[in-house]
Order: structure tokens, then C-alpha cells, then sequence
């Protein structure tokens, strides 16, 4: 019996809505796809260990003031750019080797009640968290989720995938591949942030103040974060 063509373009249709992001209703308002041989000055604050390659930010570590000891690298847009309410989604490659740590976060500029700060965090292979850091009348708390929502991914660490961030009056919101992952509701005591966010990534040392026993090869250092591009939606 032949299905009527009414009635599989409702089915297309409900099959994209499924898969379509908030970006889809809202405006590109500001983006870096890092296609320019340096980092964009007037865009990011960032020191050693940051860089392009290959039309890619790379995040490395690099080595410390004695043999096998290790230092993290950063980037971010405070005081460069920073958004309101809206979708922030970057394009990342996590880590693959255990023992360090990366993060893609947004937060207020000044961190003053009532502000609130949307983190992902990955310390090698297929598991990504997730957090809210919030800070109203009394002090700043943590809500990251006691169960991690994120589902487990091999290729966290082996390819791109989207990571996105979703805010405003009602609730706070992240992403992944376009897919809503968790949703954190406002209330009395969470608070929402009218205040814009500044976007950063960054790369942790690892523990013991950067000392690293375990890698392959460690006068290379261990692999860096990658960033193909990041993207602002209003």
C-alpha cells in the first residue's frame, strides 16, 4: 500500500524537528571559525600554549619550569565580547589521554549576585560533564547533576562534535550535537542572570602540579584541545 506524499512529508518533517537546534529560529550574531594564520586579538584574551593549526584553535599543554612537570593554556572573550541571552555552540575534539583536563564554559563578567557561569568538562576519553555555578544572595554553588546526562561516546576524543549552551528568564539549557542534553530550571533559588556571558576554553595541567607519569611519550606532551569553530545565536 503506498503511503500518501501528505503524510511522508509529516514524518520528514518530525524527523527534523528532532534533530534541529535552537539555532534554527534564532540569528547568527557573532562567530570565529579560526581560518586566519593567528588568533583574532580583538575577540579572545589567551597566553602561551594557544594557537592555530590546521584552521583549528589548538589548547596544549606545555612544559613547566622542571623535566616532566607541565602547564595548562586558556583562552576567553572577557571584556572582548560577551552575550546575552541566547545559544552560544562551539565545534570541539576532546582529550583521549586520561590524567588532564579540558572545559568549554560561558560566564558573567564580574561574578556578582545574581550571575551564573554553564561549563562542559571532559578529563579524557568518552565521558563529558556538565555544570551550572551559580552565585545569588548568599554565596556560589555548584549544581552540577549527580548522574551525568551526557551518554557515554567513544569519539569524543577522535572527532568534532557540538557542544551548546541555551539560557535565559526561564531555565538554563545544554547541548550536544543539537540535541538537548539536561535542563536546569529558575527558581528561587537559582536564579537567572540577565547579565551577558563571556565564552572560554581552556586545557588544565594535570595533578600533582602538572607532573605526568604516564604518557606515551612525554617530551611531546600530551594531545591538545581542539576548537574548530564557536558560534552566537539571538
Amino acid at each position: 500500500m503506498a503511503v500518501p506524499l501528505s503524510r511522508l512529508l509529516s514524518l520528514f518533517l518530525f524527523a527534523a524537528s528532532l534533530c534541529a537546534g535552537p539555532e534554527t529560529n534564532l540569528k547568527l550574531v557573532w562567530s570565529d571559525e579560526f581560518n586566519d594564520k593567528e588568533i583574532d586579538k580583538k575577540k579572545w584574551n589567551f597566553g602561551d600554549g594557544v594557537r592555530i593549526v590546521d584552521g583549528q584553535l589548538s589548547l596544549e599543554i606545555l612544559p613547566g619550569s622542571k623535566p616532566m612537570f607541565w602547564r595548562g593554556s586558556s583562552i576567553n572573550s572577557r571584556g572582548k565580547y560577551s552575550s546575552k541571552a541566547g545559544f552560544i555552540e562551539a565545534s570541539i575534539m576532546f582529550l583521549q589521554t586520561g590524567g588532564h583536563g579540558c572545559g568549554f564554559g560561558i560566564g558573567n563578567e564580574d561574578g556578582r549576585a545574581p550571575s551564573a557561569g554553564m561549563g562542559y568538562s571532559n578529563g579524557g576519553g568518552d565521558s563529558v560533564g556538565l555544570g551550572l555555578w551559580i552565585v545569588n544572595e548568599e554565596r556560589g554553588r555548584n549544581l552540577s547533576p549527580k548522574e551525568n546526562p551526557i551518554p557515554r561516546d567513544a569519539s569524543y576524543s577522535k572527532k568534532f562534535h557540538r557542544f551548546g549552551f541555551q539560557w535565559g528568564p526561564n531555565d538554563y539549557r545544554w547541548y550536544v550535537d543539537g540535541r538537548l542534553a539536561y535542563t536546569i530550571r529558575i527558581s528561587d533559588k537559582i536564579p537567572a542572570t540577565p547579565k551577558p556571558m563571556y565564552i572560554s576554553f581552556d586545557h588544565n595541567r594535570l595533578p600533582e602540579a602538572g607532573l605526568l607519569k604516564s604518557f606515551k611519550d612525554p617530551q611531546m606532551g600530551p594531545e591538545p584541545m581542539r576548537v574548530d569553530w564557536v558560534k552566537v545565536y539571538q
